[in-house]
């Protein structure tokens, strides 16, 4: 795997100067320390002009010239960007093209000739053709984009292939990796190990990974995370590339057509609107809402301030004045402010539309008429943002927000079993995070619980159920049911729904065994139909491609069920010598040294399945055979065999510290009838009568030759 780390360096143009000294300490000067420390650091950055003219303004010369010579040492690589962050997507071509040359103009003149960017950075990641178009336009080469832009299936995009976009030759489009964005960005890992864990296998891959965060996470929206984004510089785990590398080693000339789309944007969105039979059309919510008033007026605002500029004679005195403030005017600030999902800020909505409303006032000799038409866009535009501040719009709004995510508390919303299992994973996360000496992912998790059983997990605006989402896969456990009571801790069962360990006992048979039945008829018909569903393992069922059938044991004190994929699920055994072991559920079994006796009871869920294959089987279980595998042989099968009134089998039993590891396999079975089968039936009549033919025949030769000998 080659790691791209992307940082996006923005402030507006209108910062506070205690906000930008603040950040400067806190973030800026941190990561630039953090790099010239880590020389083999490499970093791709975009960094807009709006805030390299602060840096000059407040006199942070430092930030500029040490960014400078990070990147004549090769440890930066710069991108270009639209100089104030304006929500490209939603502006004319023109407005776009001189956004991005500001941009380059500015900074060219800051840092040199080294700022020759060939990649560019859209404000928001808001991807569309238009802009990624006036880019190539403009000679850049590549451009990032959200993961969601991807047209691809979700697991068809692997990252290991870099495309171009359809319609523009050898422009190249990347994709950020989100869920590893915002486990750094986040901070839900804190530690390069507990990153590479949660990478898992993709570490392995030949592939690429690139995350794409804001600078100022690091030191200022989160303070110490500097820290852990320089202990994965230092882990060798990581090979760090800069992002036009990534296009050296991964570019293909394929092309593909990537979807609107920010940074903001969710993969439910997409598949929304793909059940209503539409792809995305308003990808762009946050920033133009066409259910939104204030948005609209905004919008029909600014179309008619830049329209309006554009009829000015560009040869006054003051013209360069009034094109500089439509300049800063159109950042992306103010619309996404107005947004109330659950964004809002009133001080950024007025200073927004204040600035449109400053342009045309600042005009000499501009008509009263579009003087009071600029003032009627902006009274009403606060009009309508007060009315919802003060009727409560915004509150519900927020509200709103927060119910789209959970309506109810998440233990009214699921069932018992569905929530006990998430208990058991954030108690598996608190574990690890504990392990790790992580204590304050470990709270953040144990707080999470209590919020769960509390009910109060309708406040937060990302749901605490969602957070572990972006840790884990859900699920990652094996299902509530398939755990034996000793596994759960005395703190999981207090905070359980609706839990009592005799009823949980009593119960457990019964929805092991129901749900065992439910994979089975739904691999049926994907064997019968071949239509594909999500099919489930309950205590490790599946079939392999001769179709037989493999099940685990039920699990108890002394025999656990671990889960694997499918297949590699596995009971484990551990007895003493001499120890004869069984619950009600289970097969009986009985160690003799180095020998493990397994006995079939009547009551057991191998013989409760293997009685109901006999009924499902086409030839009603004639051909069915029951065998166990276990490590102590290598995974080879060996039949059980009727034994007067008993059917057993035995096996070497290996004795390790955990115990030993077996499982269960069904032969035999026929689901439908076919002319294989019917085949196998007549030579199995043709066998049993042969057998009888000769076994007679036999009778009679040995009863010729007795009588012969008398």
């Amino acid at each position: 795997m080659l790691w791209s780390n992307f940082l996006h360096f923005y402030q507006p143009f209108n910062q506070m100067p205690d906000i930008l000294e603040k950040i400067v300490n806190e973030s800026y000067r941190k990561i630039i320390q953090g790099l010239k420390k880590n020389p083999k650091a490499k970093i791709t950055i975009n960094i807009n002009g709006s805030l390299t003219e602060l840096l000059v303004k407040y006199d942070y010369l430092d930030v500029i010239e040490d960014l400078k010579k990070l990147a004549q040492n090769g440890q930066i690589e710069f991108t270009g960007s639209a100089k104030y962050h304006s929500f490209l997507a939603l502006l004319p071509e023109s407005e776009i093209e001189r956004q991005i040359k500001l941009n380059t103009e500015t900074n060219k003149k800051y840092f040199g000739k080294i700022y020759n960017p060939k990649g560019f950075f859209i404000p928001e990641l808001a991807y569309s053709f238009k802009v990624a178009q006036v880019a190539q336009k403009l000679n850049f080469k590549w451009v990032i984009a959200e993961q969601l832009a991807c047209p691809l299936e979700k697991e068809k995009n692997e990252f290991n292939k870099i495309y171009q976009i359809k319609g523009l030759n050898n422009f190249k489009i990347l994709f950020r990796d989100k869920r590893a964005s915002i486990l750094i960005l986040s901070a839900i890992v804190r530690s390069a190990q507990s990153l590479l864990e949660e990478l898992g296998d993709e570490i392995k891959k030949d592939r690429y990974l690139l995350t794409v965060m804001d600078a100022e996470t690091f030191g200022h929206h989160r303070p110490g995370l500097e820290k852990f984004l320089f202990e994965i510089y230092q882990n060798k785990a990581f090979e760090k590339v800069f992002v036009s590398d990534l296009i050296k080693k991964f570019n293909i000339n394929e092309e593909l057509e990537p979807r609107e789309s920010t940074w903001s944007s969710e993969e439910q969105d997409f598949w929304l609107d793909q059940e209503k039979g539409i792809m995305q059309t308003n990808p762009f919510s946050l920033w133009n809402h066409p259910e939104n008033p204030i948005h609209q007026l905004q919008w029909e605002f600014t179309y008619w301030v830049i329209n309006f500029v554009n009829t000015l004679d560009t040869k006054k005195s003051w013209y360069r004045e009034i094109r500089n403030k439509l300049d800063m005017a159109i950042a992306s600030d103010q619309y996404w402010w107005a947004s109330a999902k659950p964004w809002w800020s009133l001080e950024m909505i007025e200073q927004g539309v204040f600035a449109l409303r400053d342009i045309i006032f600042s005009i000499p000799e501009i008509s009263q008429e579009n003087k009071n038409k600029a003032e009627e866009f902006y009274q009403k535009i606060l009009c309508i943002a007060f009315e919802w501040q003060r009727t409560g719009k915004i509150r519900n709004a927020y509200k709103m927000v927060y119910k789209t995510i959970q309506r109810k508390p998440f233990k009214e919303e699921v069932p018992s079993d569905w929530y006990n299992l998430i208990i058991l994973e954030f108690e598996d996360e608190i574990n690890k995070a504990i392990k790790k000496q992580e204590f304050e992912k470990a709270i953040k998790w144990r707080d999470a619980i209590y919020k769960l059983k509390a009910g109060i997990d309708i406040y937060d605006v990302l749901h605490v159920v969602d957070d572990l989402r972006i840790t884990r896969t859900l699920p990652s456990l094996k299902p509530f049911w398939e755990h034996s009571v000793d596994e759960f801790s005395d703190f999981a069962k207090e905070n359980f729904k609706d839990f009592k360990e005799e009823e949980f006992k009593e119960q457990q048979f019964e929805k092991i065994f129901e749900e065992i039945k439910k994979a089975f008829y739904q691999k049926k018909e994907f064997l019968e139909k071949q239509k594909f569903g999500q099919i489930k393992h309950p205590l490790g069922l599946d079939w392999d491609l001769e179709k037989n059938i493999y099940l685990c044991e039920m699990p108890s004190e002394k025999i656990k069920f671990f889960l694997g994929q499918s297949w590699d699920s596995a009971s484990q055994i551990k007895l003493n010598d001499k120890e004869i072991y069984g619950e009600k559920n289970q097969c009986l079994y009985k160690r003799e040294g180095d020998q493990l006796e397994i006995q079939l009871a009547p009551q057991s869920i191998l013989n409760k399945f293997y009685q109901f294959l006999k009924q499902e089987d086409f030839l009603k279980g004639k051909n069915i055979r029951l065998n166990v595998l276990s490590e102590s042989l290598g995974w080879a099968p060996v039949i059980f065999k009727q034994r007067e009134d008993k059917i057993l089998t035995h096996i070497p039993f290996l004795e390790t510290e955990k115990g030993m590891n077996f499982k269960f396999r069904i032969s035999g079975f026929n689901f439908k009838e076919s002319k294989e089968i019917k085949r196998l039936d007549f030579l199995i009549k043709l066998k049993g009568f042969l057998i009888f033919i000769l076994s007679r025949l036999d009778f009679l030769i040995k009863r010729i030759i007795w009588r012969m000998r008398r």
